[in-house]
């Protein structure tokens, strides 16, 4: 008796935002090594340093829901033992942010997520408290939903019937909610309240603003279509395309953006600034005479910046009007991206070679030197240094 051939089962890929889309665009190779032989559909490829940042504006966010006002801003940051390991110590106050920090840190090792150094692992605490300290008393308050998963199906217009893969994709990601009715009781002062009213002077009477963290730098202006500027607007506008496809949105009028390096700059944001003011790269500059120019201007390596909490709030917060034009162009470039990814997928199954397939076309020297895969790259920007990016 012949029996009929079983058709292979259809796979839909399941593409993250962060993990999948954006990796792949700062480097295709980088991308494709450390997603293993797993690939798209594949794990998110998501640093230490963005999820643990996430993981703890989570976290403290819950606390500020159970104790309300009684929660103590600023909460306490223990330094960390550069021989202690990574435990805290046992007597640390519950409230101190390397106590709230040790669970997110045991989470991501159990999937293998650990930090590259001890330098990095300082470097996000750091960060962590600036975020939890700075914006956190501004930004709990006008939270409708924390953390909340945002979820979608696409299409994109690579050909790959041919190896059993249909043209749908599903795209998700993780964003915070502001509801109008917080951001209508807050303060007037309140400077998240206050960059939205800037770009919004008349808003409608419901409505909701999405907010993300990046753990990086505000980014220099550009029109490339693979740089940070560009690739955080897509982002955030493609996280309100699938935050308005869920049943309890209302609609997404903005979203925001944290850079949540600017609230704790160190010698790499200073020296970029300066570059990036000098040759006119930056949409938030000190004005002309102000104690922020003349703090970047006299800044010299080794020591603290002397920025103003105004300033770096500035360039720590960035708004993104959000409208039907703008979310379709985002999820268009977003579309090709992940043709893209299914376009080297396709054609890796056919010459077998990783090199031949996945560009190594990384631009920024920070990520090469955090690759694991540097050495004998060729397109490594980083030659001949080998220690970790700076923090």
């Amino acid at each position: 008796m012949e029996l009929p051939v079983k058709n292979p089962p259809h796979v839909v890929p399941d593409y993250s935002l962060t993990g999948d889309v954006l990796s792949y665009s700062r480097c295709s190779r980088s991308y494709r090594y450390y997603n293993g032989s797993s690939l798209p559909p594949s794990r998110p490829v998501q640093l230490w340093y963005g999820e643990f940042i996430h993981g703890m504006m989570e976290s403290c966010y819950r606390l500020w829901k159970e104790r309300g006002d009684e929660l103590p801003f600023p909460l306490a940051c223990a330094p960390l033992d550069r021989q202690g390991g990574i435990a805290p110590p046992d007597d640390l106050d519950p409230l101190d942010l390397r106590a709230i920090g040790w669970p997110i840190e045991q989470a991501l090792a159990r999937e293998g997520k650990l930090p590259r150094s001890f330098d990095a692992r300082a470097s996000a605490y750091r960060r962590a408290d600036a975020a939890v300290n700075r914006i956190g008393p501004h930004l709990f308050p006008l939270v409708e939903a924390a953390e909340r998963t945002v979820i979608g199906s696409r299409t994109h217009s690579a050909d790959n019937d041919q190896v059993g893969r249909g043209a749908r994709y599903i795209l998700r990601g993780i964003v915070d909610v502001l509801g109008h009715v917080q951001l209508s009781r807050a303060d007037e002062d309140n400077p998240i309240v206050s960059a939205i009213a800037r770009e919004f002077p008349d808003l409608p009477p419901e409505y909701e603003i999405i907010v993300d963290y990046k753990g990086s730098r505000r980014p220099p202006l550009s029109t490339d279509p693979r740089s940070d500027w560009l690739l955080g607007e897509w982002q955030v506008q493609t996280y309100a395309w699938l935050r308005s496809r869920q049943p309890d949105a209302l609609p997404v009028v903005a979203g925001v953006l944290v850079y949540v390096s600017e609230l704790a700059p160190g010698g790499k944001e200073m020296r970029s600034l300066r570059t990036e003011i000098a040759n006119a790269r930056t949409d938030v500059a000190p004005l002309p005479g102000s104690h922020d120019l003349r703090s970047v201007e006299a800044w010299a390596a080794g020591t603290e910046p002397n920025l103003t909490p105004e300033f770096m709030m500035r360039r720590a917060l960035r708004v993104l009007p959000v409208t039907q034009d703008s979310m379709q162009d985002a999820t268009g470039q977003i579309d090709r991206v992940v043709a893209s990814i299914e376009a080297c997928v396709a054609s890796e199954r056919q010459v077998h070679a990783i090199k031949q397939v996945w560009d190594a076309n990384s631009q920024s020297e920070d990520s090469c030197a955090a690759c694991d895969f540097r050495a004998g790259c060729e397109g490594n920007l980083a030659r001949g240094d080998d220690g970790e990016p700076e923090a």
